[in-house]
């Protein structure tokens, strides 16, 4: 992977930020990434688990990990979920370097999933697509990630190609301008 400058203020993207009540009513921000954020990213995929639980990612090694991240959020715009100041998800979309067709990516802390976190963040990285002019995004996904299918169901994707132990998912989308 190619990690390109980070071009989040070019495009005026530091301003996506909203607070939501997550099924338990717990209160969560979901913000932009800001290059201060990056150590407590860190922190975060360090203690996710399980490693290695999409496509081998996150890397279990963690200096394999620590170069990922840092070529995610250099490369992709990101966002991030906060609770009590503790980064607790991480989505990212690669929308500078693929406009139309861009992936997807999103990871929650364990202790957090399946509370609507996931569902919250893929749709405002939905109408950020929308609105930078992207036709569609995809994400690859396995078979046995039921929480993460039933999110990017439920978000409005699609399985699409031939059915194995990974998938791709894709959500066409609505595009409002062309950025």
């Amino acid at each position: 992977m190619i990690c390109l400058p980070d071009k989040t203020n070019q495009y005026n993207l530091l301003k996506t930020s909203c607070s939501i009540k997550d099924k338990l009513g717990i209160a969560i921000t979901i913000r932009a990434y800001r290059v201060g954020d990056f150590q407590r990213l860190m922190d975060m995929y360090d203690k996710f688990e399980p490693k290695r639980i999409a496509m081998g990612l996150p890397h279990s090694d963690k200096k394999l990990r620590d170069n990922w991240i840092d070529c995610i959020v250099k490369s992709f715009f990101n966002t991030i979920a906060i609770h009590q100041n503790k980064i607790i998800g991480h989505a990212a979309v690669d929308i500078f370097r693929n406009k139309s067709f861009p992936e997807y990516m999103i990871f929650l802390d364990q202790d957090f999933r399946n509370r609507g976190i996931g569902t919250s963040q893929t749709m405002i990285i939905k109408k950020i697509c929308e609105e930078f002019g992207c036709k569609q995004i995809w994400v690859a996904i396995t078979c046995h990630s039921i929480l993460g299918i039933k999110v990017f169901k439920k978000s409005g994707f699609k399985f699409t190609g031939t059915i194995g132990p990974e998938r791709e998912m894709v959500l066409k989308l609505k595009p409002k301008s062309k950025k």
